[in-house]
Order: structure tokens, then C-alpha cells, then sequence
């Protein structure tokens, strides 16, 4: 899968748009959604073909993400502290501390090795991802990095919704794997809800909603990353 695509679709924010950063917001998810749905490792879920070599580098691939953006947004807090966009992180914050949780628990379930050491660990590609979100945490503002949690909350919302009833069918797959994809198979409406009120915040305090918009375009690659690298 070729990740240019996405890049040629750039969202022009036109006047009007201001006032609706949510339907921006939804139109950049729309353009990445393929990267979700379209992968090859949600190809193979789909035509019954997942490995245990797959989903033991799914569960390793998030058990590691999780890891390497809890110092990101320990940062990116540090750059707003006593505002609502302070508040916001914390939340999403104990979110991912939350996610870290199951993910854990599928790992000790299905027997996965999460531990790294050298020798140990998952191909480069899987952490292209962190390491926007370390770039975006150090340098963005606060519409930039909101409007990136909410494309990438619902992209992973799109696939943890496909992937959940073949995950349930998959035979010998533990519950605590099933139940971490399926945490996420309706619509997280409380993150998704905040994160577009800080949009909507940065906004009218005058940040650019085009400059996020296309910071946030640069997630695409990233994402792709991530999902072929599940894809052994």
C-alpha cells in the first residue's frame, strides 16, 4: 500500500470552515480512512489468513507505541500547564496509561514477548509513528496535536471495528486480546468529543486551522508504517 495518495488530497480550510473544525476534522479522517481499512494486515483479517506471528506483532507493535508517547505527552503538558488544553493531556494522558493496561494483560494472555532488549525489537519502521508524536508533542500547538489525536483515535476506532467479530472467531485467541480491539469498536465520544473542543479552542484564539490540518497530514506515513510492520 503507497501512502502518497493521501499527501494529494490536501484540505484547503476556506473561511467558512473556521467555524466547523469538527467537519474538517472528519473530511481529514475521511482521506486517511483507507490506511485503516484498506491495510494489508486488515486484508488478511478479512480473508480468515492472520498468523500467530501477526497478531503477536499487533499486540507488541501497540504494547511499544504506548510505551514511546507517554514521555511526548508528559512534555507536551509541560508546554501547557495550568490551561484546559493541560487538562485535556491528562485525560488523554490516563487514556493511553488505560490502553497500556490491556494491552499488557493481552500480551501475558497470548504469551507475547514484550520485553526489548537488543537483539529484540521491532522492525524500524514500527517506530516512525512514536517518533512523530514525540516531533508533534515537542513543537505543535494545541489545534495541531488535538486535531491529530482525534484522526488517529478514529482511524484505529474504524479498525478495531472490522477487526473485532474475526478477532471473537480467531480460534485460541485469548479474551484480553480480543477485548483490547474491541474497547475501541464504537465510537470513543469522549475523547473525540474534547479533542475537537481544543480545536475548536485553538481556533478561536487565533491558531491556524489550515497549519494543523496540514501537520496532521503528515501522519499518514507513519500509521501505514505501523501497519505494515504488523504485517510479517
Amino acid at each position: 500500500m503507497t501512502t502518497s495518495t493521501t499527501r494529494d488530497h490536501r484540505i484547503i480550510v476556506s473561511e467558512a470552515d473556521q467555524g466547523k473544525p469538527g467537519a474538517v476534522a472528519d473530511r481529514l479522517t475521511e482521506i486517511m480512512k483507507h490506511i485503516a481499512v484498506d491495510n494489508s494486515f486488515v486484508t488478511k483479517a478479512r480473508h480468515g489468513e492472520l498468523s500467530d506471528d501477526n497478531l503477536h506483532a499487533i499486540v507488541r507493535l501497540e504494547n511499544a507505541t504506548l510505551d514511546n508517547v507517554m514521555v511526548p505527552l508528559a512534555q507536551a503538558i509541560a508546554r501547557f500547564p495550568n490551561t484546559p488544553v493541560m487538562d485535556y493531556l491528562l485525560d488523554l494522558t490516563q487514556m493511553v496509561r488505560d490502553d497500556k493496561k490491556g494491552i499488557s494483560a493481552a500480551g501475558v494472555a497470548y504469551g507475547t514477548q514484550l520485553d526489548e532488549h537488543p537483539g529484540h525489537r521491532l522492525d524500524s519502521a514500527a517506530y516512525t509513528y512514536a517518533g512523530f508524536i514525540n516531533w508533534l508533542c515537542l513543537n505543535a500547538n494545541s489545534t495541531a496535536i488535538a486535531l491529530a489525536v482525534y484522526v488517529d483515535v478514529t482511524l484505529w476506532h474504524y479498525a478495531s471495528a472490522l477487526l473485532t467479530p474475526i478477532l471473537e472467531k480467531h480460534p485460541g485467541l485469548p479474551k484480553e486480546v480480543v477485548d483490547y480491539f474491541a474497547a475501541y469498536q464504537e465510537r470513543p465520544n469522549e475523547v473525540l468529543d474534547k479533542s475537537l473542543a481544543v480545536v475548536a479552542n485553538g481556533v478561536a484564539n487565533g491558531e491556524s486551522l489550515q497549519e494543523a490540518v496540514d501537520t496532521v497530514m503528515l501522519i499518514d506515513e507513519h500509521l501505514a508504517a505501523f501497519w505494515r510492520a504488523a504485517d510479517l
